[in-house]
């Protein structure tokens, strides 16, 4: 089958459309994909992040030699990249650094999840070519040498203070406390802090939509009480319902922020719709029974001190993930290495913390796997810098033919 990026980008976001279109939901949908397009011909690090389709199709569809799986399958996050690793307050109640999306979590090798962050540094944005080929093979490394130290070692921490070093340190330690209230207060300034602003991330639907994320939320809720979650919020009733706008990929998804109300006391939870993996879907596997309660259970895996209030609702007939935003949370931008120190000691060293804490992930779920295949993460760790290398440059050519046809992708979406 001859490659096509740019159909295959018609074909994956279409179906997002189509089948609300006559919901009263397709205006907000549309706007969505459109941004979502904006973001694609932005850069070609922007369109990465939301290609992994594309990713798919080249590893599980091509027979070419690097696209070959080098280490055991296992589950895996599936979509990561440079910006999908932050700082959270686990429900330790501790700062933490771990991955922070699990949109397409899944089954498949161990070294995709390398591969694919690997490529994310080739795609970093004012950077040398020298440079973002350093930070792919400290990731590679650094994810190699945990997998070996680790071995079946359990229960693995996460990453906390006393192991970060850089810029993950620095947002560990001088991270001040924030509060709900002021997460809360920034989103919803009015008395009362009752009513969510409406601006370019916020954006109230039709009555009818928010009959159905009130609904999800109730759902979400009582999940809470059978997961036993930490301080869950109780008797709480929704005050508000916005639309959000928010991420790459995603943007086309239903995706509602809820603000929650008891007295006093404010909380605010993401509603998200739960698409199935673009790894099943590129391997042709059935859609999974109930793909929200898979994310949820994967994310209390693999997360070395898991989101607190995370669980599976569903947005009417669509599956959804429910998780309650924190007031903490904080990720480290791609764009702020273009202008890092002369020595990039910085990026290095967080591309080398993030290839630890992907390592530490892959084993906590897939110890059991890993130790009893026939394989060498150091080969793994070097094949993936050599798909990287080649692999970029088709992803930087794939974005130039998406800019080139972004009228047309446009049109066959039916957006403005």
């Amino acid at each position: 089958m001859p490659r096509d990026p740019v159909a295959d980008i018609i074909a994956y976001n279409k179906p997002l459309l189509e089948h609300r279109v006559d919901s009263a939901f397709g205006d907000l949908t549309a706007a969505a994909l459109k941004r979502k397009l904006d973001a694609l011909g932005n850069s070609p690090f922007q369109f990465f992040r939301g290609t992994f389709h594309l990713m798919c199709w080249d590893l599980f569809q091509s027979s070419e030699r690097l696209s070959q799986a080098a280490a055991p399958e296992g589950l895996i996050v599936g979509d990561l990249h440079l910006e999908n690793f932050g700082v959270y307050r686990g429900a330790s109640g501790a700062l933490v650094f771990d991955v922070n999306d699990f949109d397409d979590v899944g089954v498949g090798p161990l070294d995709l999840d390398v591969k694919r962050l690997c490529t994310s540094a080739m795609l970093l944005p004012g950077l040398a070519q020298g440079v973002r080929l350093n930070a792919a093979k400290a990731i590679a490394r650094a994810w190699a040498e945990e997998i070996e130290k680790l071995g079946g070692r359990f229960p693995i921490p996460p990453w906390d203070e006393k192991k970060a070093e850089g810029r993950v340190q620095a947002l560990l330690h001088e991270k001040a406390p924030k509060t709900r209230q002021e997460m809360v207060a920034k989103c919803a300034p009015e008395k009362g802090h009752a009513k969510l602003l409406q601006n370019e991330k916020f954006v109230r639907p039709v009555k009818s939509w928010i009959d159905v994320a009130k609904a999800a939320a109730a759902e979400y809720l009582e999940a809470l009480k059978q997961l036993k979650a930490p301080d869950p919020p109780k008797d709480c009733e929704v005050l508000d319902i916005a639309y959000r706008f928010k991420g790459t990929g995603s943007l086309g998804r239903l995706r509602f922020t809820a603000l929650l109300g008891h007295g006093n006391e404010r909380r605010m939870i993401e509603l998200k719709e739960a698409r199935s993996s673009a790894m099943d879907d590129a391997r042709g596997r059935e859609e999974l029974l109930n793909r929200a309660r898979v994310q949820t259970a994967a994310i209390r895996r693999m997360q070395g001190d898991p989101w607190p209030r995370v669980a599976g609702t569903h947005l009417g007939k669509v599956q959804a993930l429910g998780r309650e935003n924190e007031p903490e949370e904080e990720k480290v931008g791609s764009d702020r290495f273009a202008s890092g120190d002369a020595k990039h000691e910085e990026l290095n060293a967080y591309a080398r913390q993030c290839g630890q804490v992907l390592a530490r992930l892959h084993a906590r779920v897939n110890a059991h796997s890993s130790l009893a295949a026939r394989w060498n993460p150091q080969d793994a760790a070097r094949l993936a810098v050599e798909f990287a290398e080649k692999y970029a440059p088709l992803v930087e050519s794939d974005q130039k033919a998406f800019v080139k046809a972004r009228a047309d992708v446009a049109k066959a979406l039916g957006l403005p």
